[in-house]
């Protein structure tokens, strides 16, 4: 009788699960321009939630204390009616943050659903893009200015001037990608297999718009936060008593020579949050086109 001896093979070792350290070391080395760009605009969306804590009224006028330099008591000097250009810069972020997160949002939004139809159903395709293409011939300046000049200056008016220009590319881009994945082998069975079209339009087709939109978002983030501060400085934005950054430019220009950190710290400002959303546009790029994604 052959005796067979069985020989347990030896257990295979699982990897040893990263630590949380580790893991966003290898995501910082990997998307540092995500990361520094994050940081950034967490630390401004910070501020401007908690602005009431960190600073100090930011309307209050004090004759007695104008064009004072940066000192202990007023970090950032004050400006020509003596308030507190810290406290209107912490408060400036606010309006930046609302009109760039709205616009894009809106834009965002209206932009894909009128880019679904405006790809899916030929027969509209025409009548949308050459209204979409009408509209990119409008500048958000031009319309800012006729939008304020028949109602009075206000966040909203803001919003809708620079949010109608920035539709149509937002459209063309969602109708380019429509266009190309509607013809794919799954889309043609899943029409072939009689689905709805909602159903089609939303679990099939909607997805492959998702990542190329959250890009497009940042840039019209950044776009709309740079034109209402053009706004604001040519006096065609919000109402000049709100603290915002082009605001506080537009009044201190003449204060320059003698003043100049009246119109550095808000510019200083604008400019590191425009920075920090176009390096997060930057990175989620990177990160999401695949491309790019397997030579990294």
């Amino acid at each position: 009788m052959s005796v067979i001896t069985a020989h347990t093979a030896p257990a295979t070792l699982s990897p040893a699960p990263r630590s949380l350290g580790a893991r966003f070391r290898r995501f910082a080395r990997r998307n540092p321009t995500m990361l520094l760009g994050g940081a950034i605009l967490i630390f401004f969306v910070a501020i401007a939630i908690f602005a009431p804590l960190l600073a100090g009224d930011p309307m209050l006028k004090a004759p007695t204390r104008r064009l004072l330099p940066p000192s202990a008591q007023f970090w950032f000097g004050t400006d020509h009616l003596g308030q507190d250009v810290f406290a209107r810069t912490v408060y400036g972020a606010r309006v930046s943050l609302i009109v760039g997160l709205s616009v894009a949002t809106i834009s965002i939004s209206a932009g894909l659903l009128i880019g679904l139809m405006a790809g899916y159903y030929r027969w509209i395709e025409t009548p949308v893009m050459r209204l979409m293409d009408g509209l990119m011939a409008i500048p958000a300046i031009l319309l800012a200015i006729a939008l304020v000049a028949l109602n009075q200056g206000s966040i909203g008016i803001v919003i809708a001037a620079i949010a109608i220009p920035e539709l149509p590319r937002v459209v063309r881009l969602v109708r380019s990608i429509v266009l190309s994945v509607r013809e794919l082998p799954f889309v043609e069975a899943v029409i072939a297999c009689g689905a709805r079209t909602p159903r089609i339009l939303l679990l099939h087709i909607m997805p492959s718009t998702i990542a190329p939109l959250i890009v497009q978002a940042t840039y019209i983030c950044a776009s709309a936060i740079l034109v209402e501060a053009s706004l604001s400085f040519l006096g065609a934005g919000v109402p000049p008593e709100t603290p915002s950054w082009g605001n506080m430019i537009a009044s201190s220009r003449l204060y320059l020579a003698r003043a100049p950190w009246t119109i550095f710290c808000p510019a200083i400002a604008l400019a590191l949050v425009v920075l920090a959303v176009n390096l997060l546009g930057d990175g989620l790029r990177d990160k999401l086109d695949p491309r790019i994604s397997r030579r990294m």
